[in-house]
């Protein structure tokens, strides 16, 4: 599937050589282009439009990514702030059990201090926590730890409640300080997904596409389908909308000869296929059997040759290429002046022989024969002759391009073309010693 650009390309490629080849007027032509110049415009304006709001939707997720690592770093320094106060009380009543020890060590007739029953229960039962949370800090997975800060938060609510207080308080603080934080996090992370998400689907209907989509098409080239004609109601404004319409087979043969290094039927068959979706293309050589019929049914004597059947009158757009042929027996042959055949098959061939057709005074005549001095002075058995535009064999070739090479008397390739361009085409057909020269590859 091509891009909006990529037709644009296509498009401006199309008229440029239906103009070429004289199938649409200059004016056709400059409109078309003016046409599909404005078309690339829009395209550039909706891409950078495209590509700042991408830009915000990245600063907006970035500082939603700030905001959250700016909450977890708070939340982590309350977790320290807890860890130091347990540290501490831990230390205290280690402080105090050595002072105890020393006390004893220094006078053994000391007893031991007593506690009453329940005091003493509370301060073992107080050891067994501290033991317990000894083992939190060894526990390696996080499933045994819960389970023993569990234990040892139950134990405190049943043991230090009337002896401890305080400390009480500030645990049940920090454990309210860590659901809260938790809490957070969540919201914050919920609500990070949903404006992520949101963002994107109000991006879809940002004012620049839906604009975009809102214009279906510009021209009748901006509406294809397989087998079928498009045509566009209403190009360029809203309301613009693709209309498509079967469209009649048409049967085309090319005849070609091997033997021809310039006869290319790309372009023509660009053209073709873009007039007549539903093209039924058949290839003849022109050595075979089947060739040489062709060629004598319909008197030709130059390839490419292209021939249409008459199911072309019933194509949706005959009339507008009708004048690109002439009506053989049935038929319809394309005429050389529109097909830029280059192989006259029926000339007989003259080794080494090379003629050169100009329009004197011309600039691009001029340039030719300052090129094709480097050619000449290096192949001296090369045969040259030089026409003017108005030379009898310039209206039996048919030519209506300058300037324009013949080469053996049976191909022709035409434009202003460096020393070396020269010499690789005239080699295409003479074996010669100079073949193996390098000229120059570019224009003087």
């Amino acid at each position: 599937m091509l891009s909006e650009r990529e037709k644009l390309e296509e498009e401006l490629r199309f008229l440029k050589e239906s103009f070429e080849i004289g199938v649409i007027t200059k004016e056709e032509y400059e409109a078309g282009k003016k046409r599909a110049e404005l078309k690339s415009r829009e395209l550039d304006e909706k891409e950078e439009n495209d590509d700042k709001i991408e830009e915000s939707e990245e600063d907006k997720i970035k500082a939603d990514d700030k905001k959250e690592e700016s909450q977890l770093k708070s939340g982590d320094k309350e977790e320290e702030k807890e860890e130091v106060k347990y540290n501490s009380l831990k230390e205290d009543k280690k402080e105090e059990e050595e002072k105890e020890k020393e006390s004893i060590k220094e006078n053994p007739l000391k007893q031991e201090k007593t506690y009453p029953i329940e005091e003493k229960e509370s301060i073992e039962k107080e050891e067994e926590l501290i033991e317990a949370k000894e083992t939190i800090e060894q526990t390696e997975t996080e499933a045994e730890k819960d389970e023993l800060e569990k234990e040892i938060e139950e134990n405190q609510n049943d043991t230090l409640k009337e002896e401890q207080p305080e400390i009480i308080a500030e645990e049940k603080k920090s454990s309210f300080k860590i659901f809260a934080y938790l809490a957070v996090v969540l919201i914050v992370a919920m609500g990070s997904g949903y404006f992520f998400f949101a963002g994107d689907s109000d991006n879809t209907n940002s004012p620049v596409e839906n604009t975009a989509s809102f214009i279906a098409c510009h021209s009748d080239g901006d509406c294809s389908m397989e087998g079928k004609i498009g045509s566009c109601t209403n190009p360029g404004i809203e309301s613009a909308e693709c209309s498509y319409i079967e469209d009649a087979e048409v049967k085309l043969k090319v005849l070609n000869s091997k033997d021809c290094f310039n006869c290319q039927t790309a372009r023509v068959m660009s053209i073709l296929k873009s007039f007549y979706p539903n093209l039924n293309v058949e290839n003849v050589d022109f050595e075979t059997e089947e060739g040489k019929e062709i060629a004598e049914r319909f008197n030709l004597d130059v390839l490419p040759a292209y021939i249409v059947d008459s199911g072309i009158v019933d194509a949706y757009n005959y009339n507008k290429l009708s004048s690109a042929f002439n009506e053989v027996k049935d038929s319809f042959v394309m005429k050389n002046t529109v097909s830029n055949a280059n192989y006259y098959f029926a000339r007989k061939e003259i080794s080494n022989k090379l003629d050169l057709f100009l329009q004197p005074g011309k600039e691009a005549s001029l340039k030719t024969e300052k090129n094709l001095k480097e050619f000449l002075e290096a192949f001296d058995n090369v045969v040259f002759e030089k026409h003017d535009a108005d030379a009898k064999i310039v209206k039996e070739l048919g030519i209506n391009t300058f300037p324009t090479f013949l080469i053996n008397n049976k191909i022709k390739f035409s434009g202003v073309q460096p020393a070396d361009k020269i010499k690789d085409n005239f080699c295409q057909v003479n074996d010669l010693e100079e073949c193996g020269l390098e000229l120059s590859k570019s224009l003087v």
